[in-house]
């Protein structure tokens, strides 16, 4: 995947459009919790459509940058570190959001962002493949699907959130809307727990390893955050987000216990520089 494709987009927003939810339908959304998903595969699919609903409330935010170069480089980026680590059932899409905001987010089903006030803020390619490699691994370990509860997580049928897709009844497009607010919520306002924020920070760390990046890179894009969360240049980051200390500390900790002090690796940082310089 090189780029975009604009079908993909359209089919979001009218996958996402609105479901006017009157005091009526308040019940229906009581019924999220109560149905469930039936198998594994299936899973998969409506986790993927469930993150189509989720991209387009980001997009309904944040606008898409529509500069070709950057997005094909963050694409080929990505789309390098998936092919290696990634979640064979998914395709990947990658885009920028043109914001001065610091931040990149994760989405279920493959979905992944970072925005154009982050990209600013890095000085290499190994620190933009480590951002992405964060986000990949939330999609990875499903943490935000584990965190709603949006599969079953044992062999019982009767666990997990509603069976709310491949259905036409109001209820489950009530339902689906919900979750949907609930994870947007969760990425602009709540955020994950310090526990998965860790892990992708750490599964991040060992993505660059694996793919011959340079890991402290990564440790110093985090470094990089501090004075732009205490200035106010990264609202939902700092919201959502265990602190820079608690992150630097526990990479740091993750690097001596497994003895990774001496590793280094690609930065590419002409080649960075130079596609970033593009307007």
């Amino acid at each position: 995947m090189a780029h975009f494709n604009k079908y993909l987009w359209l089919h979001i927003f009218i996958f996402s459009f609105g479901f006017a939810v009157s005091g009526q339908a308040q019940e229906f959304r009581l019924r999220a919790h109560h149905i469930f998903w039936k198998n594994q595969e299936a899973g998969t699919d409506r986790e993927i459509d469930f993150g189509r609903g989720v991209a387009a409330k980001i997009l309904g935010k944040y606008p898409l940058l529509r500069d070709e170069r950057k997005v094909k480089y963050i694409s080929q980026i990505g789309t390098g570190i998936t092919a290696q680590l990634g979640r064979p059932e998914l395709r990947y899409y990658f885009g920028i959001l043109e914001t001065d905001e610091i931040n990149a987010f994760a989405v279920p089903g493959g979905y992944i962002f970072v925005t154009m006030g982050a990209l600013k803020l890095m000085r290499n390619e190994a620190q933009l493949a480590g951002v992405l490699a964060h986000e990949l691994a939330h999609v990875g370990q499903k943490h935000i699907v584990r965190k709603l509860k949006l599969q079953s997580t044992d062999s019982s049928l009767t666990s997990g959130i509603a069976q709310v897709l491949g259905s036409s009844t109001l209820a489950s497009k009530i339902a689906l809307e919900r979750l949907n607010d609930l994870a947007f919520k969760m990425l602009m306002e709540e955020g994950l727990s310090k526990e998965d924020e860790e892990d992708a920070d750490q599964k991040a760390l060992e993505m660059l390893i694996t793919l011959g990046y340079d890991p402290h890179s990564y440790l110093n894009y985090l470094q990089s955050l501090k004075p732009h969360l205490a200035q106010g240049g990264a609202e939902v980051l700092s919201k959502t987000h265990p602190t820079i200390e608690f992150r630097y500390r526990s990479l740091k900790e993750f690097i001596s216990r497994h003895q990774l002090d001496n590793i280094q690796g690609k930065k590419n940082e002409k080649r960075f520089k130079k596609i970033m310089a593009k307007s």
